[in-house]
């Protein structure tokens, strides 16, 4: 039986929070909370997975030396840690970096009206309508996807751009590991199956939804696409498994330490970009001499 989307929430609010003493230790209480919402949100939102045989499966279109690397900034100025993210971006990669704003945006993507309007209405909140811009992005051109808070270190590895689809997984140790995926860094071919039938499921969802279920719900979307659709599990299968850790390794680690070539390398040679966050107070106001002060005024100048 599927139950309303009042009723999902119920019963979610119930078993996650409710029934999730407060004297257990915090860490037992998060990981019961995961428990729940890893189960729960997906089963909610496989309604929205396409039937089998909606989405084509195809070639994907291999068009690799001309593909872009796709970066979003706009609404805010911007801060000086996305300056040095984008800088660190066009130094390192070998793609083109296009950086749109919400202007721009609107020369690669067009988006159906009834999502528009609930955008425009402030039914979806910007992070959420960047979570379906970025798959629209690949969906027409192809190519990869940056968080624009993602900083560079090296080109992307051989083995991602080869991929037709690739996204790194949550992990355990980092952020919500409910979330299942990361997707702060997309690659996606044109034409990929995935990336198709992902796009189909979250232009399902928003069509029917008022607004978000969950703020990890376009990657929980994902989840429900590859736990319901052999087809997508198929694919899923066979694309590399590599957790996100490696990506979150220096921000929130050793960003206020005194920086050091040595303490830099070690700390960023396990991916090719370092998640960073433009709000944290060491982004706004880096120690002097810190890693995050060189970073962000000193590197990639």
């Amino acid at each position: 039986m599927k139950l309303s989307r009042t009723l999902a929430l119920t019963d979610i609010v119930l078993r996650a929070h409710v029934l999730n003493p407060l004297w257990w230790p915090r860490d037992k209480r998060r990981a019961h909370r995961c428990a729940v919402a890893t189960v729960a949100i997906p089963r909610y939102l496989a309604r929205y997975v396409p039937a089998p045989g909606t989405i084509a499966e195809q070639a994907a279109v291999k068009n690799d030396a001309n593909e872009n690397v796709f970066v979003f900034w706009g609404y805010n100025p911007m801060p000086d840690l996305v300056k040095a993210c984008m800088r660190s971006a066009e130094k390192n990669l070998t793609q083109k970096v296009l950086l749109l704003d919400e202007k721009t945006l609107f020369d690669y993507i067009d988006l159906p009206g009834v999502i528009m309007d609930k955008f425009r209405a402030g039914k979806i909140a910007v992070a959420h309508f960047l979570d379906i811009c970025r798959v629209e992005l690949l969906h027409n051109h192809g190519g990869f996807w940056l968080d624009s808070t993602g900083f560079v270190t090296s080109p992307i590895p051989q083995y991602i751009v080869d991929q037709d689809f690739f996204v790194f997984m949550a992990g355990d140790n980092v952020g919500s590991p409910y979330s299942f995926i990361q997707n702060c860094f997309i690659r996606g071919r044109k034409g990929a199956y995935l990336l198709e039938a992902w796009r189909a499921v979250i232009h399902n969802f928003w069509t029917h939804e008022p607004r978000e279920f969950d703020y990890f719900m376009h990657q929980l979307m994902f989840k429900a696409l590859v736990e319901n659709d052999p087809v997508a599990a198929k694919y899923f299968e066979k694309m590399p498994h590599i957790d996100q850790d490696p990506t979150h390794a220096l921000w929130w680690k050793i960003a206020n330490e005194p920086f050091s070539q040595e303490l830099f390398d070690k700390y960023t040679s396990g991916a090719f970009f370092q998640k960073t966050a433009y709000k944290s107070p060491w982004a706004k106001n880096p120690i002097p001499g810190s890693v995050a002060d060189v970073m962000i005024n000193k590197m990639n100048k």
